[in-house]
């Protein structure tokens, strides 16, 4: 056997329950467990997936239907094919709009099955098994269902033969067995040839009823009908008027605007450059010559300043020598003789004379041996001196002449370089020039600004001109929905409306007066009631002769459907059940470990389980247990026999081994791993030791956790 083809892949939970946005899987094609803790929603997830495919269900009682407080129930079943990769999409968000598929061919998925076989054979629970435990009916609710059909057919066929009996019951509630239905036509006629001779009177009062009567209806929709247009002609008076308004405004503010524009008009002259590049340029150009000539002038003052030192040290040094020469000498010399009468007078005071003598006389010799030797060395290096300062002096008049030679060149040029940017005004001074460029750029961006401005304010008018033309445009069309010319102003709406309210009252006092008649009419058809049973008769008795064609139809179908139900029940009945029942003894063998060995049926068609020494057992005398294994037995059985059931569409199984001891809870996931070969399992648990054994029992199986 092989795995099924089309599997559930993955669910997206948008909202549903406690969960948002929440994926969940993948799943593989085969057998799967779902692991979680209690409360970490494996039951929301099961319902989650039934609710996708059929419908979220209703809130009724206490029941919790798992819909969120601030969102709609919705989500998505991810399904994909193993063969080729074929990926289908389920979704559902509200029960009215019932489910999307995606592509459309996922619709198929669904074709060949309903809610409550899915919830038969699809959906097992722990508790739904224990619930089957008194159900009398339960050998039709498992085998219907592995028919792929709403009911087995021995139930329809027993519907049928029930159905067939009551065509031809006199019973009181039979009524509509051919014996029912002649006596009814019977009667009929019998009152319809006593009703006719009293119809006869009332006929003229009835046309005319008639006739009132749909010339009143014809009154009330023309009243509608004008209250509707007093409503749009109102409603378009107070839209016109709003226009106006709106078109008004629009006017004043294009006077505004033109006065504004009035103001801004009459540019004033602009800068002195062609551009704004140009006007920057020539600032830069100004600003160069100004660093240049403030460097050059910096220049000159150095070199004058060096030139005026280097002149007053050439004319001190000459003035220096002149002075010095003639007086040089008496100075040293009296010099020496002050020094020599100090030690003279030293001595002498000491009484050493001869000492004081010779102190003095040495005294006087070094005097003039150094007044010479200083008078020679100042007259040998005074030429030196002079020479060397008028050097220095003719340097620094040749590089002050340097300087004041190249400042003027740069008066001319700059002269010349002004007068290229039109500059010429400035007269060659640079700050002057500095001045001329910033009064042209402070013009120059005035203008941009009055331009900008008068832009800006031409832009507002272009909007309000465009407003008024849409305004005066929707007031035009107002008018002509209405039927009427603008030129005739809102006063025309009034005086339509007050038209239309004349034709109302008009209207309604014609429909008064045709209610004081209906109302004399009416009496007296109320008083002839009989004779109006006439047409009442004759309509019945056309119903009943149509529903005595349909009875005997349906009684020609009917017989025709259960001889063909009874063909089919036997060839059912021989075929699926006896291989439902043999599937289903392997699967219980399995599970009780050959404890119990067959599943069959009673004389009475009542399910039976058998054991290892062949004692038989109805399921109600089974403890809870080995019920539910009986069961699921009989499910799996069925699933892996109704193949053509539900194809693609994962068994979903919550916490059913609960109940089972550990030997028969290995034997029963066996049974669902088999199970799996053919069918997708989705298997959901809250123990660990469940999931274990599942893990190590099956085979192959994906774990996926919440």
């Amino acid at each position: 056997m092989n795995a099924p083809k089309t599997y559930l892949q993955r669910l997206h939970i948008a909202a549903f329950g406690r969960f948002f946005d929440t994926t969940i899987g993948p799943f593989s094609p085969g057998l799967n467990v779902v692991y979680g803790a209690n409360e970490a929603g494996k039951t929301t997830v099961n319902a989650f997936i039934e609710g996708v495919l059929f419908g979220w269900e209703d809130a009724r009682g206490r029941k919790n239907v798992y819909k969120p407080s601030i969102a709609n129930r919705s989500g998505t079943l991810f399904f994909a094919d193993a063969d080729d990769g074929s990926a289908y999409e389920i979704s559902r968000i509200r029960n009215a709009d019932g489910p999307a598929f995606e592509p459309v061919e996922a619709s198929g998925l669904l074709e060949t099955l309903d809610k409550e076989t899915f919830d038969t054979m699809f959906s097992l629970t722990s508790d739904e098994l224990r619930s089957l435990e008194g159900a009398t009916d339960m050998a039709a609710k498992l085998l219907t269902a592995g028919s792929g059909t709403a009911v087995s057919p021995v139930a329809a066929l027993a519907d049928a033969d029930k159905r067939i009996a009551a065509y031809t019951s006199r019973a009181a509630s039979a009524t509509e067995s051919f014996v029912h239905l002649r006596a009814e036509e019977d009667e009929c006629k019998q009152a319809l040839a006593a009703a006719r001779e009293r119809s006869d009177s009332l006929k003229a009062e009835y046309r005319e009823y008639t006739a009132l009567a749909a010339d009143r209806e014809r009154r009330t929709d023309e009243v509608s009908s004008l209250n509707e247009l007093i409503e749009q002609t109102a409603s378009a008076k107070a839209e016109a008027a709003r226009l106006e308004r709106v078109a008004e405004e629009e006017r004043c503010r294009m006077k505004e605007c033109d006065g504004r524009l009035a103001s801004l008009d009459g540019d004033e002259e602009g800068g002195l450059f062609s551009d704004e590049a140009a006007e920057a340029a020539a600032g830069a150009a100004v600003e160069r010559l100004a660093e240049e000539s403030a460097r050059l002038a910096r220049r000159v003052d150095a070199a004058r300043d060096a030139f005026a030192a280097a002149r007053a040290e050439a004319q001190e040094i000459s003035e220096g020598a002149k002075g010095s020469s003639p007086r040089a000498v008496p100075v040293v010399f009296g010099a020496l003789a002050a020094a020599s009468l100090a030690a003279l007078a030293y001595f002498a005071w000491s009484g050493e004379w001869a000492a004081a003598v010779a102190s003095g006389a040495a005294a006087a010799m070094a005097a003039l041996s150094l007044a010479w030797t200083l008078r020679m060395s100042r007259v040998a290096a005074r030429p030196a001196q002079e020479s060397a300062a008028r050097q220095a002096m003719n340097r620094a008049r040749a590089v002050l002449e340097s300087c004041e030679e190249e400042e003027l060149m740069l008066r001319l040029r700059i002269e010349e370089e002004l007068a290229s940017m039109g500059l010429q005004a400035a007269q060659g001074s640079l700050s002057q020039a500095q001045s001329m460029v910033a009064a042209s750029r402070d013009r120059r961006q005035r203008v941009q600004a009055r331009r900008a401005a008068r832009d800006e304010v031409a832009h507002v008018r272009e909007r309000s001109l465009e407003s008024l033309r849409q305004a005066c445009a929707s007031r035009d069309a107002l008018f002509a929905r209405c039927g009427l010319e603008p030129s005739q102003g809102i006063a025309a709406f009034d005086q339509k409306e007050e038209a239309l309210k004349a034709r109302r009252l008009e209207a309604i006092e014609d429909m008064r007066g045709s209610d004081a008649r209906l109302g004399e009419l009416k009496q007296l058809l109320r008083e002839g009631a009989l004779s109006s049973e006439f047409d009442i008769l004759k309509t019945r008795q056309a119903q009943i002769v149509t529903r005595k064609s349909e009875s005997a139809e349906a009684l020609a179908e009917l017989l025709l459907a259960r001889r063909a139900l009874q063909r089919a029940a036997d060839a059912w009945k021989s075929e699926s059940v006896p291989a439902v029942y043999r599937r289903a003894s392997e699967l219980l063998a399995l599970m009780t470990n050959g404890k119990w060995t067959q599943v069959r049926a009673d004389e009475t068609g009542a399910i039976v389980a058998v054991d290892a020494v062949h004692k038989r057992f109805e399921p109600r005398f089974l403890s809870t247990g080995t019920c539910q294994q009986l069961y699921l037995a009989l499910r799996i059985a069925l699933l892996e026999r109704a193949s053509d059931v539900g194809a693609g569409l994962p068994v979903l199984a919550d916490d059913i081994l609960v109940n089972f001891d550990d030997e028969r809870r290995i034997g029963a996931v066996k049974a669902l791993a088999q199970l799996a070969k053919t069918r997708q399992v989705v298997f959901f648990t809250c123990h660990k030791e469940i999931l274990e054994t599942v893990r190590r029992y099956a085979g192959e199986c994906t774990t996926v956790a919440l």
